[in-house]
């Protein structure tokens, strides 16, 4: 149950352990810096509880590098369907390494094994928010980017970067 209604985020497992979200090309950008704060988390589980793994990532000039760690535990739900997300949020502790980043990872487990998740309300905030880094930020104009199906992003997100869902291509190449 996501207080955003359809923009939701759900992560298929299946793709791969690690999701990922950052500034993308814009990475060399440093207006582009920004510090993790939080999100609402939620996974597929009736029994055991949910283990995220959060890795913070920063652009050292040629790639994307961890500079901090963090972990949340998710109860998990007993139902099936109708079930809340938890919100995370840094302490203030926690959060000093989560600054100046590029990108965060997302791994989740249950009971050691990789499983579905959704995210809501993610919570960042622009390392630099001065009038100079606003207006550097300007100058990039909103990019659309191509999600597939199983990914599950949601569409028409506001911000930065919107979200466009388009069908999985084939073993072909041919959109299915």
């Amino acid at each position: 149950m996501p207080s955003s209604g359809t923009q939701l985020v759900q992560y298929n497992a299946s793709l791969g352990s690690t999701a990922q979200i950052g500034v993308a090309q814009l990475q060399s950008n440093p207006c582009f810096r920004f510090d993790f704060l939080g999100f609402s988390l939620g996974c597929n589980s009736t029994v055991d509880p949910c283990i995220f793994d959060i890795t913070g990532l920063q652009w050292n000039g040629v790639t994307n590098v961890p500079q901090a760690n963090t972990t949340f535990q998710v109860a998990p739900c007993a139902e099936t369907s109708n079930c809340a997300l938890s919100h995370q949020i840094l302490n203030s502790a926690a959060a000093l390494p989560f600054t100046n980043l590029t990108a965060i990872n997302i791994t989740l487990t249950v009971a050691g094994q990789p499983q579905t998740w959704w995210a809501d309300d993610l919570q960042i905030a622009w390392t630099d928010s001065s009038c100079g880094a606003a207006a550097c930020r300007a100058q990039v104009p909103n990019t659309i980017m191509i999600a597939r199906r199983p990914l599950s992003l949601a569409s028409r997100a506001k911000g930065l970067l919107r979200w466009a869902i388009r069908d999985y291509d084939g073993p072909d190449g041919a959109t299915a």
